[in-house]
């Protein structure tokens, strides 16, 4: 293993900027006020023991980051300091960088496992009131990977032997070794604020590409900065791929997926299957802005189950002044899309005082909306002006057929929550099966209609659909199509019931086109456990319809919470990038079928 004495700006600059998240906060308050902190890697809120980790906040000190610039690493930066205390115990965090918005440091290795408050102290001085202070669950193991858009997910930061990058355009190879770079492995026995004296492996570590185990190479300390891990392993026989999931598991906790391409020349990566082209993600990557649409119809699509659940668990707390958690939402809205009253009077059992208390006008309203988040018709249109974006979607959200994915919980689903609209006109037109609607634009490049009691749900009526659009000042006249010839359906939900996150899970179904890809996905709410709050947990994976099989591997399960009897969700939906079509000024775009079939589980 290559131990270059560099420090966070080597690979090119990747590392350095990997680290640092997306700034937002721009205030200059008079002491330190502290909000969060997560790992620095891939921003989960359990830290490991040894690791880089991240508090953002409110901070005084330089206008502009300032990082360390040498070893050791002092634990004052620019007035900045970090402590953490568990119990009696208080340690010295050492700095890696400060900035107005967020500070970043090393959580010493002898920090005890469990909750600790971690504290930011500006010259000493903390804010009177405990502002300063933020609570972490600090853990022995919890890996990050860092990524190319410091975002946590997306494509990851891989490189070769002699230190290059892997890229689009320089792929890895198959039977090549590559180096992944992360924080969060383990605890080291001597000093955190400098380079390790040795470089044992970490036992326990896996790592998983595409859904193959790779062969671990190694995996422990890097050589060039302190804090920093990295996983070195051989690239199993894969098909080609420009956003093949990776994640690596280190003592039985998997860390977020990311994405490496693949090639078997190792250069220039292709892709096939259910996944943007890969002349549309090489443009991202480049920095150049790409135009995209997404039209679908019928119920949500399995893969925005968490996007519908957080926007009706909205309205409902909203209207009954009392927290609905996302799993009652989501419980609900399969309930009413099936029109299952049993299952609605049991999901609003708890709420039942409050509901009563409402007028009528308030539960018809509330009823409608519920059924307009599981039955209409939806398009975005827009543009992706930030070069990772696009393929940060298209890699952490949709797999390539075969794999699956770990979706971050911080994930930004729709095109318009990252983009800038398209204007398209002023309305869309819809004819098909389900009769004929006129999609109004609600915001620039978004429009929307509901079919309200129209359809049942939760699959939309078989049969040919067309969707016209006249123009508008971004966006050309079109016709798109798309013909529904069959449903999917989960033909051993029995079996399903009761998930064992240890196993591999197979879920089977009926239904599909071979060639026609399909989209399965699994849904935790939050939980509490252990003294820690554990957000919700999402997953995807990608199969040819026509195999009618596909077995969750246990490592990808183990990423989701334990939950109460029936709280989960596994649903099954054709695959969003099954059906592209071509529309005017547009450079890439898809007709979705949102029909699904799903299933409440219980995780243990």
């Amino acid at each position: 293993m290559s131990k270059r004495k560099t420090y966070y700006l080597s690979l090119g600059g990747f590392l350095c900027s990997a680290m640092l998240a997306p700034s937002h906060l721009k205030a200059q308050p008079t002491a330190p006020y502290a909000y969060s902190a997560t790992n620095s890697a891939d921003y989960t809120a359990t830290i490991a023991q040894g690791s880089l980790f991240v508090v953002f906040g409110y901070f005084p000190g330089p206008a502009t980051l300032v990082q360390a610039s040498s070893l050791p690493l002092p634990n004052v930066l620019s007035g900045i300091s970090m402590t953490v205390k568990s119990g009696s115990t208080v340690l010295n965090c050492p700095m890696i960088y400060a900035s107005t918005d967020q500070v970043a440091a090393i959580l010493p290795s002898s920090t005890p496992v469990g909750p600790v408050a971690v504290t930011v102290a500006y010259n000493g001085k903390t804010d009177p009131y405990g502002y300063s202070t933020t609570q972490v669950t600090v853990a022995k193991t919890s890996l990050g990977i860092f990524t190319t858009n410091s975002r946590g997910m997306g494509d990851g930061i891989f490189t070769a032997l002699d230190g290059s990058v892997k890229t689009f355009a320089t792929s890895a190879k198959p039977g090549e070794i590559v180096t992944v770079w992360a924080t969060g492995i383990g605890p080291i026995s001597g000093s955190d604020n400098a380079l390790p004296t040795s470089f044992p492996n970490f036992p326990n570590v896996q790592v998983w590409v595409g859904g193959q185990s790779a062969e671990i190479v190694y995996a422990g300390r890097s050589g060039c900065c302190a804090a920093v891990d990295q996983i070195a392993f051989t690239v199993p026989a894969l098909a080609n791929g420009c956003n093949v999931p990776v994640t690596v598991v280190s003592g039985g906790i998997s860390s977020n997926t990311v994405a490496m391409p693949v090639s078997g020349s190792g250069g220039a990566c292709t892709n096939s299957g259910p996944t943007p082209p890969a002349s549309i993600l090489t443009r991202a990557a480049a920095g150049q802005p790409v135009k995209i649409a997404a039209m679908g119809i019928g119920p949500a699509a399995i893969a925005d189950v968490r996007a519908s659940a957080q926007a009706v668990a909205g309205r409902l707390s909203a209207a009954l002044q009392t927290p609905v958690t996302e799993a009652d939402a989501a419980i609900l809205m399969r309930a009413y899309a099936t029109r299952n009253l049993r299952v609605i009077r049991t999901a609003m059992a708890k709420y039942a005082s409050k509901w009563k208390a409402l007028d009528a006008k308030t539960k018809v309203a509330l009823a409608a909306q519920l059924g307009q988040t599981q039955e209409g018709a939806v398009a975005d249109f827009g543009t992706f002006g930030h070069g990772s974006i696009a393929s940060t979607i298209a890699s952490a959200q949709l797999p390539v057929a075969g794999s699956c994915t770990v979706l971050p919980s911080s994930f930004p689903y729709g095109l318009g929550s990252v983009s800038a609209g398209l204007d398209a006109g002023a309305s869309l037109l819809l004819t098909g099966a389900a009769g004929s609607f006129t999609l109004k634009q609600t915001a620039k490049g978004h429009y929307r209609v509901s079919f309200g009691s129209s359809m049942t749900g939760p699959n939309i009526p078989l049969g040919a659909y067309t969707i016209i659009g006249s123009g508008g000042k971004d966006v050309g006249a079109f016709t798109a199509t798309m013909t529904v010839g069959s449903h999917l359906a989960i033909s051993n939900k029995a079996s399903l019931a009761t998930v064992d996150r240890t196993k591999p899970l197979t879920v089977n179904w009926t239904g599909g086109v071979a060639g026609s890809y399909v989209l399965i996905g699994g849904y935790t709410p939050n939980a509490y456990a252990n003294g820690a709050n554990m957000p919700a947990a999402y997953f995807a994976c990608a199969e040819d319809g026509g195999k009618g099989t596909f077995t969750i591997p246990s490592y990808i399960l183990s990423s989701m919470n334990a939950t109460a009897s029936g709280k989960a969700i596994l649903g099954i939906s054709p695959n969003p990038l099954s059906n592209q079509i071509t529309i005017p000024g547009i450079d890439l775009a898809y007709f979705i079928d949102g029909s699904s079939d799903s299933a409440n589980v219980t995780f243990k």
